[in-house]
Parts: C-alpha cells; sequence; structure tokens
C-alpha cells in the first residue's frame, strides 16, 4: 500500500508552465549531508514495455526518481537532460544499472502512451536497461502522484503545472535528497549517488 507523505518546505516547487531560470551553475559539495527525510512510498507502475516495475525492485541499489511528461514545454526537458548527463557520469564510473538506476514517471498517463515515452527516452539517449520510463492507467497513477505530493493542474492554454522535484533514494528504500529544479545538478546528484553505492560497500565490509 501506497503511503502518503507530505514534504512541505522540503523541496522548493518548480512549475511547468512557462517558469524561466538562470543559468548560473549551482555549487557542489563533496561531502553532501544526506540524512534520511522519509521511506519512500513503494509503487508498480508499468514500463515502456509493459513490464511491471516496482520501486521496490531496487532494493540495494541508489535510485534517482523524477516525475515527468512528454509535452512539457520547459521543466521536464531541462530535468532529462540533466539526468541524461547523470546517465553518462553513471556509466564512466561502472555505477550505472549495477548500483544505481534513473526512474521517470509521467504524470499525463492519457497522453504519455508507451510509444510516446519511448519516443521521448530515445531524445535523450536513454539506456532502457537502468533508465526505465513508467506509467500506467489514470486511475492507478494516482496514488502514486499523490503519495510524492506530486500535484498536477491544468492550465488555460492546455499545458500542465505540476511541481519539478526529483527524489534521491537509497538502497533501504529511503528518501535521502529532495531536489529542486533550481537546486537539480546532475554533478551534484552524481557524488550524492556515488556516496549512497559508498555506504552500500562500507556496510557489506562489515558483515
Amino acid at each position: 500500500m501506497i503511503r502518503l507523505i507530505v514534504f512541505g518546505a522540503l523541496a522548493l516547487v518548480a512549475a511547468c508552465g512557462g517558469l524561466s531560470f538562470a543559468n548560473e551553475p549551482q555549487p557542489v559539495s563533496a561531502n553532501p549531508s544526506l540524512s534520511v527525510i522519509a521511506p519512500a512510498p513503494d509503487f508498480t507502475l508499468r514500463d515502456t514495455s509493459g513490464k511491471a516495475v516496482r520501486l521496490s525492485d531496487y532494493r540495494g541499489r541508489a535510485v534517482l526518481l523524477a516525475f515527468i511528461f512528454t509535452s512539457c514545454p520547459g521543466v521536464c526537458p531541462l530535468i532529462s537532460q540533466q539526468m541524461a548527463n547523470l546517465q553518462a557520469g553513471l556509466k564512466a564510473e561502472g555505477l550505472f544499472n549495477r548500483t544505481a538506476n534513473l526512474i521517470s514517471v509521467t504524470v499525463d498517463p492519457e497522453t504519455d502512451t508507451p510509444d510516446k515515452l519511448k519516443e521521448y527516452a530515445q531524445r535523450y539517449d536513454a539506456d532502457l536497461s537502468g533508465w526505465r520510463f513508467l506509467r500506467e492507467t489514470s486511475e492507478r497513477t494516482k496514488p502514486v502522484l499523490k503519495a510524492y505530493d506530486e500535484w498536477t493542474k491544468l492550465l488555460p492554454k492546455g499545458e500542465i503545472d505540476h511541481p519539478a522535484r526529483v527524489y534521491l533514494i537509497d538502497q533501504r528504500g529511503n528518501i535521502r535528497e529532495i531536489y529542486s529544479l533550481a537546486f537539480f545538478n546532475e554533478k551534484q546528484a552524481l557524488i550524492d549517488m556515488r556516496v549512497l553505492v559508498s555506504e552500500r560497500d562500507k556496510a557489506s565490509s562489515k558483515q
């Protein structure tokens, strides 16, 4: 069962509807403080091939979870490009799909068919072995969005407004960081995921 968690001020909200951002690089911390925020609500959605995917399937791995939709005009493409850059960094360090994975969940499942999600993934050279794009029916997607406080609002021109948050989830299924777009930096995310992998390695060596 998905458990509702309210993050409130833990994450700054950036909406998809016509928001502009400065191009100034955000500072990167080599020693991030990644305390446990809350358990990540589990869910089951389907990937572009129709296979059921549970978040808990990724226990033992660090996961970066983003909420996007394919027709988003501004925020989602930027997040997805940053995740593509992160994918390259994880591959270079031998972490991708071994100890670290990426997940993108659509907030607009009625429009985002599996084929549209596949096309979107191809746009960012996503390696679907370790970067999954998930959807379900609207009825089954709504509880997932609610659990992550990921509301959606239809704007007058037909665009969808939603919080631009990215969640860093550790190997035990705990949320360790919530990035808003204004502070999401793929270089920082790579460092943060490296830290989580290092925690796992240290825990394994003590057993």
